[in-house]
């Protein structure tokens, strides 16, 4: 009996991310489930009216019906699949979760960043990636599938002022990763982790790169904390817009779909994959340059505490340090 291949994502139907892969892997000939926690989801992945992308309606809050829900799936993996009457049966087989958690993080001071938002993204972001996993572990050993899970890499790997959300939540997913992939690795099961860069996604009819971040605006900020901060968080945003760390153009989206295809295909993968534009370049720069002296290719200037003083950008120094890294990228 001929065996049709399946994958599950879980992350935001809408993500530009989730999409893209969706389509391609169908184009690939794999069913693809779509991880959704509400009946709006649902409805974003049929209006595509694509007939192997499907929904996997999964709300974690509710443990009761995850759990029926779960074994409605394996079921559903269990059964011959007949895709229309008089065809040939295929056994379904699973061959991986990827998990794409949303990739939208508010940016801003630390004392701007309220516990509100840190909750939401927290629980988003972390502990729901986690409650999917743990909700799919049982039919990922039955099958020994793959885990895959994607994470925006520049800014974890720069770690540079007012993006705390992120650099606190990738660390987190990361830390998870590590724990899971010395749990599974004794089941002999793969978990591999995409560190992505920046991918332009307006071939697949969406205006808008990887990562997309909510950028925050310090017009809003308490007058004080403008005095502090402002002056260098507009010029870090500049400099970084201008650099394309966060919102100018990316790799061809191709190059993501065909990582996650060979991960999920290739006999003996490798653990990390970096995809995207500065994926590799500043992975290295986050780990060999010096933090201060990446705050100042940034645009940063030490602020007295009695007046603010505005950052003078892009002397000819630090634009022939960033051209040696565009060198290398």
């Amino acid at each position: 009996m001929a065996i049709l291949t399946t994958a599950v994502l879980a992350g935001p139907p809408n993500s530009p991310v989730v999409r893209s892969l969706s389509l391609d892997l169908e184009r690939r000939g794999f069913i693809v489930y779509i991880v959704c926690s509400s009946m709006d989801e649902e409805q974003q992945v049929l209006s595509e009216s694509r007939a192997d992308v499907r929904p996997l309606h999964l709300d974690v809050v509710d443990t009761m019906g995850t759990r029926e829900a779960v074994d409605r799936f394996n079921a559903l993996l269990a059964k011959p699949h007949v895709a229309f009457s008089g065809a040939t049966p295929h056994n379904l087989h699973l061959s991986g979760v990827i998990l794409v958690p949303d990739l939208i993080y508010p940016t801003g001071p630390v004392e701007t960043v309220t516990p509100e938002l840190w909750s939401d993204a927290l629980n988003a972001k972390v502990l729901n990636t986690i409650a999917v996993t743990q909700a799919l572990l049982p039919t990922v050993c039955e099958f020994k599938s793959r885990v895959l899970m994607l994470t925006p890499s520049i800014i974890a790997s720069l770690r540079p002022p007012f993006h705390s959300v992120e650099t606190t939540i990738v660390s987190a997913l990361e830390g998870f990763l590590a724990s899971l992939r010395a749990e599974l690795g004794t089941l002999g099961i793969e978990v591999l982790q995409f560190h992505l860069g920046t991918f332009d996604f307006t071939n697949v009819g969406l205006k808008q790169h990887l990562p997309t971040r909510s950028m925050g605006s310090p017009v809003a900020w308490p007058a004080t904390t403008r005095a502090l901060y402002a002056s260098n968080f507009e010029a870090q945003t500049r400099v970084a817009q201008n650099r394309g760390l966060l919102s100018q153009s990316g790799s061809s989206v191709r190059e993501l779909h065909n990582g996650v295809f060979d991960a999920l295909t290739q006999k003996r993968p490798r653990k990390v994959w970096r995809v995207g534009r500065g994926s590799v370049t500043y992975d290295l720069v986050g780990s060999w340059v010096p933090s201060g002296l990446v705050g100042w290719m940034m645009g940063l200037q030490r602020v007295c505490l009695d007046r603010s003083s505005k950052p003078q950008l892009e002397d000819s120094v630090q634009l022939q340090a960033w051209e040696r890294i565009e060198a290398i990228a």
